[in-house]
């Protein structure tokens, strides 16, 4: 009954009448549109991709510059494959042409907001309310298909969430409930808090679990271990890191229930979801062009893995076209078995920057080393960090160190791909350090110079 209503009548007064968004009725637009064939979605994403183009070549000067140095010419595309002769954009060259990224009658109009990036530089970008709230509505679409949409009673293991002490944090308590949901500290999670943090749950009774991957999979382990399941959840949904395979088995055994993947960025927030048919990730198409590219900016074929290539259709603050985000990710071919006309990722492969390349230009991919750690039961947290061109170092958090014979067989798994020249060392670490966004990640490259115009 509290989601009905504050599906129908709570949030879109609150959006439409206090906080003067649309976001009521984007929600209610992408519901309808997720149902599109792909041929009427291509023609919805085109003609908002044209209205983009058009704005920025009145106004935006940076982009005006770019896409003549490479030969660009204003005019509407024919389709939305035609993007990929626009060049990519990186966040070096975002951060060196700033002003003139912000469009000339957005300026001092635009909200901001600073992200760390997988590597931990910040990188500050501009968007609009309307940006804001297209996103939301898309935020909370893909949460409903894992059971945690608006109105849902879902335990959230996402950092506090929560001001500490005094009238912000009476404020939060009051909005956070109305939202019913309840935030729960991943930042401060410690072996010894987690049986009271189980209980926590347990007496909040979700529907739903949404969180960081690690955390959530930390959780679920100690509770696997000990037994302990919780009643009543229909789904668990996790973001900020991939879910594999083992994880994903972690946590549908724990909660007793599905877990969904997701893809996001504070860059654009979500990008694509994972529905009850467990085929993918779908990608908000009715929202954003997501390609997935070469090192030429040339789209890849499904079932190809390439950099994640992102156009947020609606940002028209600062419209970062073609925004090569760090990451990569592989298409699936084919539709979905739950009948959306959205396309589909067979999986997010990890991040440009924590790809491994040798001195002879072989790339190894995140992915790999949790295959080679796969059997690694012992080890609570690793981490895999390139140290020169030519090495890398194996960061392990175990009880025990490794023997001799096992150093020797992950330093051959490694070489197997890097080449037998290639230095491998095993150190024991007391803990793998998080990000500022309360990541940890699994491998660490030598960093890049990007691309330039």
């Amino acid at each position: 009954m509290y989601e009905t209503i504050f599906r129908r009548i709570a949030f879109p007064a609150y959006e439409t009448l206090v906080k003067r968004r649309g976001t009521a009725g984007f929600v209610a637009d992408y519901e309808r549109s997720q149902w599109l064939p792909p041929e009427g979605l291509q023609a919805l994403q085109l003609r908002a991709l044209n209205a983009l183009l058009d704005h920025c070549w009145r106004e935006v000067p940076f982009l005006q510059r770019y896409w003549r140095d490479h030969g660009r010419r204003p005019g509407p595309l024919e389709s939305p494959a035609a993007l990929a002769d626009y060049p990519t954009l990186t966040k070096a060259l975002i951060t060196a042409n700033y002003a003139d990224m912000i469009a000339a009658s957005w300026r001092g109009r635009t909200l901001s907001k600073t992200t760390g990036g997988s590597t931990g530089d910040p990188f500050r970008f501009e968007y609009t309310m309307e940006a804001y709230a297209r996103r939301t509505a898309i935020m909370w679409r893909g949460y409903g298909w894992a059971g945690a949409g608006l109105g849902t009673r879902t335990a959230y293991l996402w950092g506090t969430g929560m001001r500490q002490g005094g009238w912000g944090a009476w404020k939060d308590r009051l909005y956070h409930g109305a939202f019913n949901r309840h935030f729960f500290d991943a930042f401060s999670l410690t072996q010894a808090d987690m049986d009271s943090l189980v209980d926590g749950i347990e007496r909040y009774r979700p529907r739903a679990v949404v969180g960081y991957v690690a955390p959530l999979v930390s959780v679920a382990r100690h509770m696997n271990a000990k037994g302990r399941t919780i009643a009543g959840i229909r789904g668990v949904l996790t973001g900020a890191e991939a879910l594999y395979g083992p994880e994903r088995r972690e946590l549908e055994r724990a909660f007793g229930c599905p877990a969904f993947d997701t893809y996001g960025s504070r860059e654009v927030m979500l990008m694509a979801s994972e529905c009850d048919s467990h085929q993918g990730l779908h990608v908000n198409a009715d929202h954003l062009v997501l390609e997935t590219v070469d090192e030429a900016g040339r789209p890849v074929p499904s079932g190809t893995s390439g950099e994640v290539a992102v156009t947020d259709l609606h940002n028209y603050g600062m419209p970062m076209v073609r925004y090569l985000n760090g990451d990569r990710a592989t298409f699936a071919s084919g539709p979905c078995a739950c009948g959306r006309g959205l396309p589909r990722l067979a999986s997010v492969d990890g991040r440009v920057l924590e790809m491994i390349e040798t001195p002879d230009g072989r790339k190894i991919s995140g992915e790999y080393f949790v295959v080679l750690m796969l059997d690694a039961l012992d080890v609570k947290h690793w981490q895999v960090v390139q140290t020169a061109p030519d090495a890398v170092e194996l960061r392990i958090v175990t009880p025990a160190p490794w023997s001799p014979e096992r150093r020797a067989k992950f330093a051959a798994g490694v070489r197997a791909r890097a080449g037998e020249a290639f230095r491998v060392t095993v150190t024991e670490v007391p803990d793998i350090p998080k990000t500022a966004t309360g990541k940890r990640r699994l491998t660490v490259a030598l960093p890049r110079t990007p691309p330039g115009p």
